[in-house]
């Protein structure tokens, strides 16, 4: 029988900016001599997809549900056959967005454990993360990571207020008032024990430099492109 050839389609522009980085981590990632080798990806960046966080937290807020799981139904049309969301907060509708196609959805905190695996000398008790109010609402990246053998130290109130304004920062283009306050957090977390912190938010790897400076990190939009790429290369 013969197979269609590997398409995988990007639920994105949660932000549009996140959206770009995943595109080039798959590129950068991607061992290629020509413009045949590289990844064929289908995007789909719709930034007025309401947003994510907010939805979880407060229940009046518009759902990005019916966005979420339409733009992943014209993505199957289009031809793909696999989608990736490079937005962590958009993982806690996972399972609709999964449901509204008959593809598989690749889930970024899979891929983030498969990192961890990886990681030289991690301890189970040291993994932080840092994401949005929304992401830690809702409690999959616990939940998985749990079953993945990894306890998660999670930002106090007033260290995810932090994150909350750096992230607001970056969506808003100030990326150098982003990277200084980011610092302060990171400090926190290692003075706390972390070994190495989760960049959970698609956002905050446009920052991954700075954090790199003072702990280790897994960067959820590179590993989510590595993940992209294990499917494509996959039988």
């Amino acid at each position: 029988m013969h197979l269609p050839p590997k398409l995988v389609g990007v639920l994105g522009g949660m932000g549009p900016a996140a959206t770009v980085d995943f595109m080039q981590q798959v590129i950068c990632s991607t061992t290629a001599s020509c413009d045949q080798d590289h990844v064929p990806l289908l995007i789909f960046s719709d930034p007025t997809i309401p947003d994510r966080s907010r939805a979880i937290i407060d229940a009046m807020a518009p759902s990005p549900v019916r966005m979420l799981c339409d733009h992943a139904a014209r993505l199957e049309e289009a031809g793909a056959t696999a989608l990736v969301i490079p937005c962590n907060t958009a993982h806690h509708f996972y399972e609709q967005i999964a449901g509204s196609v008959t593809i598989p959805v690749l889930h970024i905190v899979d891929a983030v454990c498969q990192e961890l695996d990886c990681f030289p000398g991690l301890s189970e008790r040291d993994v932080a993360i840092m994401a949005t109010a929304g992401t830690l609402r809702s409690r999959f990246y616990e939940e998985r990571l749990a079953r993945a053998g990894y306890r998660l130290m999670v930002p106090t109130d007033e260290e995810q207020a932090v994150v909350n304004e750096v992230i607001r920062l970056i969506k808003a283009g100030e990326i150098a008032a982003a990277r200084v306050q980011v610092l302060t957090v990171v400090r926190d977390l290692k003075a706390r024990g972390a070994g190495v912190v989760i960049l959970g938010c698609t956002e905050l790897p446009l920052i991954r430099d700075v954090i790199g400076e003072l702990i280790s990190y897994i960067d959820s939009t590179d590993a989510l492109a590595k993940a992209c790429l294990q499917y494509v290369r996959s039988s």
